[in-house]
């Protein structure tokens, strides 16, 4: 049996797990001799850190720059402590693709680690678990029920798209989600068979032959479990976790690890808020009952006054949304809600009157499966009526409510709010827990300081540690800066939209390799997009961009095999796309990334810090451009062995006082200056 052995040397322990971690990133330790892995000071020092952390049960910020080896230096001492104290890792991330490479490349290789390591090789047994929503699984009893019942619900298209679910289920799926379709399943054929539904318990479902079933048990069991930053900051929003009278954050006495941590606050704003959409909520409605199809829930058991009460409740909600879409948003597609009760009101009687006949409904309904989904729908109702409530009255005084356009035709509504003091909320429901908090990612700090993210997290009194990248960027890297580029801003922006295409045209045309152009707005994206087609049609080689009829997946897979593309992206582009070799020669920063200070949750932001004598510029948008500016830049190089070309475009870094912010977070300050006349001739 093994024990862990603390700082202070429990009497009953036998090994010292501070030590053990020691002799696996040292130079000559079990990572070179198990894996054949390189020795990296870094790894090791950061390894150091999490295990005394874990130990001494404190909460820590880790900053390691990209190629320190950080998911191996965490999950080393996550396990071993997980796994000698008998209590859960979670660790959280931000993209898929880092959950793939945690799933597919970093845990096997831990495992096989721990075996090398003859008095630890009883620990490489860990249970693994990888937690997503449950709507992304497949419920084998909602499945059955719904196929029984198929002619009811679904009209012919639906019900072939049914039986392929059906015949996937029991050829094809390995965990059971959704992800696993391709091309993915209609949703209102998925809603009709996924977890998301009190059906799916475990007095009807069982590991044995529930996708969702499996997948929890494997979770309540697990040592390790892998989860996104959305879905864990959800679960906490909605009251998911330990009992009362237990400690942990998800699972009792669980302790957590944050990569991609610089995302932590944007996403816990986002989903630890409201979010009411109109195509939820009609969707919601015709789920129950759709009076054109006469198909729906209601459909068997609804008497005349409940088929009544949808479609009072389907007018009143199309009328609420419609009068935002119109009085309310106008021109604009997002509003800030000042005023309460300036929302119209005439929704509320008819969700009420249906949320009514639902549970009557259910009550006298002999179908059990039946009555058990009216009772969902019943609270999902309610669930609306109270979101509605709040946002309407806008009932809580540390929140910002405002109404936004969404959706490729831009005709989706949602009504939002978020807290406007994001470090409070996460300071009272996650860093106040006994529970060791673990935060660690490339780009954390600001001049070597970490003390803006430190604020905008709630996490004050974190220990804190810096590793910088062992990369050789004075070799590998060469920078330069435009110096004459028109303003980005202004009333005539042609001067400068034209300058960019032409600035991208020359450098991307002539290198071999590929190049990723990073933009701060779709609509200088696409300008530029439709500037350089015909251009680069003519050269034979290919011009890609986001949101042109690809995913994300998709252009880096054609950048990776065809290895000579031009590359637009925005947004997601600026973090977490990883493209190691030539076929990524060059990153193109066509902007600096500062916030759009008119979004709702910013500009009450900026009156607040107002209030407080502080400056917004300084106190939040400037941190958050330069912790972008880092991301976007760390695209380039990725390994050891990648070279490459950085191109500033945006000609204020040399111009603007705050360009020095910018400036000294360059992987090497021996950068070129050069003009638009220079690089056209």
């Amino acid at each position: 049996m093994i024990r862990v052995l603390e700082d202070d040397r429990d009497e009953d322990s036998s090994i010292d797990l501070t030590k053990e971690v020691d002799a696996v990133f040292e130079s000559g330790g079990w990572l070179e001799q198990g894996l054949d892995f390189d020795h990296r000071q870094e790894q090791a020092e950061m390894a150091g850190s999490v295990c005394r952390s874990l130990v001494r049960g404190e909460h820590l910020l880790f900053e390691a720059g990209t190629g320190v080896g950080k998911s191996l230096a965490y999950l080393v001492p996550s396990i071993l402590f997980a796994k000698t104290r008998k209590r859960p890792c979670v660790v959280a991330t931000n993209t898929i693709s880092l959950q793939e490479q945690l799933l597919e490349k970093d845990i096997p290789a831990l495992r096989q680690l721990i075996k090398e390591i003859p008095h630890l090789s009883e620990l490489a047994d860990f249970k693994c678990a990888l937690l997503v929503g449950r709507a992304n699984y497949l419920c084998s009893t909602r499945l059955r029920k719904t196929m029984a019942g198929q002619s009811e619900l679904f009209e012919g298209g639906q019900r072939a798209e049914l039986q392929r679910i059906a015949q996937w289920a029991d050829t094809e799926a390995r965990e059971g989600i959704r992800q696993e379709l391709s091309p993915s399943p209609m949703g209102v054929v998925w809603d009709a068979v996924n977890a998301d539904s009190s059906i799916c318990s475990g007095k009807r479902c069982s590991p044995d032959t529930c996708f969702y079933r499996r997948a929890r048990d494997a979770v309540d069991r697990a040592d390790l479990v892998i989860v996104n930053h959305s879905l864990l900051f959800s679960l906490m929003g909605a009251g998911f976790g330990p009992r009362d009278e237990e400690e942990g954050v998800l699972f009792a006495d669980d302790f957590v690890v944050f990569d991609e941590a610089h995302e932590m606050a944007d996403v816990a704003s986002e989903h630890l808020g409201l979010s009411i959409s109109s195509w939820a909520l009609e969707t919601s409605i015709r789920k129950i009952y759709n009076s054109k199809k006469r198909k729906g829930l209601l459909a068997k058991a609804g008497r005349p006054r409940d088929f009544d009460a949808v479609e009072d409740a389907e007018l009143a909600v199309a009328d609420f949304f419609q009068y935002l879409h119109v009085k309310s948003l106008g021109n604009q597609d997002r509003v800030r809600l000042r005023e309460a009760g300036v929302l119209p009101l005439e929704v509320f009687p008819p969700l009420s009157k249906l949320c009514r006949s639902l549970v009557e409904v259910a009550e006298i309904t002999e179908d059990e499966s039946l009555k058990i989904e009216l009772k969902d729908q019943a609270k999902r109702v309610q669930g609306y009526l109270t979101g509605l409530s709040e946002i309407v009255e806008l009932k809580d005084g540390k929140a910002v409510y405002w109404l936004e356009r969404t959706g490729k035709k831009n005709q989706i509504i949602h009504l939002r709010s978020a807290p406007l003091e994001i470090a409070e909320v996460l300071r009272e429901r996650l860093f106040s827990k006994p529970s060791s908090i673990v935060m660690t990612s490339a780009t954390l700090t600001r001049k070597g300081k970490a003390d803006s993210f430190k604020s905008l997290v709630g996490a004050e009194d974190v220990c804190e540690g810096i590793v910088n990248s062992p990369f050789d960027f004075e070799s590998n890297l060469q920078v330069r800066i435009l110096s004459d580029c028109p303003e980005p801003t202004g009333q005539n922006r042609m001067p400068y939209l034209t300058c960019l295409s032409e600035m991208i045209h020359a450098c991307s045309a002539g290198i071999e390799g590929g190049t990723l152009v990073l933009f701060t707005n779709y609509a200088d994206l696409r300008h530029c997009f439709h500037a350089l087609r015909p251009r680069w049609e003519k050269l034979g080689r290919s011009l890609y961009a986001q949101g042109e009829g690809y995913s994300r997946t998709d252009l880096r897979n054609r950048l990776m095999t065809e290895g000579d593309v031009l590359l637009l992206g925005a947004e997601s582009f600026w973090k977490g796309f990883d493209a190691k070799g030539p076929a990524l020669s060059q990153v193109i920063v066509t902007r600096l990334p500062f916030e759009n200070p008119g979004h709702p949750l910013l500009e009450a932001k900026t009156e607040l810090l107002r209030e407080q004598g502080k400056s917004s510029f300084a106190e939040h948008f400037l941190p958050s451009a330069v912790i972008r500016f880092r991301q976007g830049i760390g695209r380039l190089i990725r390994s050891k062995t990648d070279v490459g070309d950085l191109v500033v475009l945006d000609s204020r870094i040399l111009r603007k006082n705050y360009g020095k912010s910018f400036l000294n977070e360059l992987p090497k300050q021996n950068y070129e200056i050069f003009s638009s006349d220079e690089l056209l001739q």
